[in-house]
């Protein structure tokens, strides 16, 4: 039972997070925030969107740890973030690119690809502590914000990159 309360619970504070990162670089445009926050409306920028409010979910986590008995905070957000985007992408790409933007379907299916995301990794949570896994996933955390750093000011010129509403690959000025 404790299982499923925390995957329901994880999943809409994680839910509730992404609303609140996906203003953060409009109500604080530096470009620091850039790296983190998405900065328009493309896929690309939609998808960091999802990372930073693991990220920032599981940092609180980590924060807490010890009173639930978790393990591994850095392997479980690593797990569970890249089996959302997995998962959200393979649905919601071909949907798109078929009948547009669906707003209702794209918060459902980014609800429900959250909570598959917690199911996969939640087992990683009460296991014993993998040292060397955590060690790694921390690396492919910063690497991947490295990477979203650098498509952010230098984004490819592809569909995914595209923001439709401003008619732009970035809105973030390079200094």
């Amino acid at each position: 039972m404790k299982n499923y309360k925390y995957i329901f619970l994880s999943s809409i504070i994680i839910f509730m997070l992404t609303v609140v990162v996906h203003f953060a670089y409009d109500l604080f445009k530096f470009n620091v925030m850039a790296v983190f926050f998405p900065t328009n409306e493309s896929i690309f920028q939609h998808m960091k969107m999802i990372y930073t409010s693991f990220i920032i979910f599981y940092l609180g986590l980590n924060i807490i740890k010890r009173r639930y008995g978790y393990n591994n905070i850095l392997l479980t957000s690593l797990i569970s973030v890249s089996s959302t985007i997995i998962f959200f992408l393979v649905i919601y790409l071909p949907v798109r690119f078929r009948f547009g933007e669906v707003m209702i379907f794209t918060f459902i299916l980014l609800f429900i690809s959250i909570m598959i995301g917690q199911i996969i990794s939640y087992s990683f949570l009460e296991k014993e502590n993998y040292k060397g896994l955590n060690i790694i996933s921390l690396m492919v955390i910063i690497l991947l914000y490295i990477m979203f750093s650098y498509l952010t000011f230098y984004p490819i010129h592809s569909d995914i990159f595209w923001d439709s509403e401003h008619e732009t690959y970035q809105r973030v000025i390079k200094n």
